[in-house]
């Protein structure tokens, strides 16, 4: 029964990771211009963010 839960939780995890790099690389397609236009105006309403905000900010997540 251990083992059947490592495989569900390395599983899990190999999926959660694969989500994630794959809305990464989406967000690092986003056409520079459009991403332009989005860091002027986070520039003008720029605040203090988290870690998490900026990552959000930043690529899109």
């Amino acid at each position: 029964m251990t083992q059947d839960l490592l495989k569900t939780i390395r599983a899990m995890q190999n999926t959660a990771i694969g989500n994630c790099r794959k809305r990464i690389e989406a967000a690092a397609q986003k056409p520079k211009k459009e991403k332009d236009n989005d860091e002027a105006q986070s520039n003008r309403e720029k605040t203090l963010y988290g870690v998490t905000s900026l990552l959000k900010d930043k690529y899109g997540l």
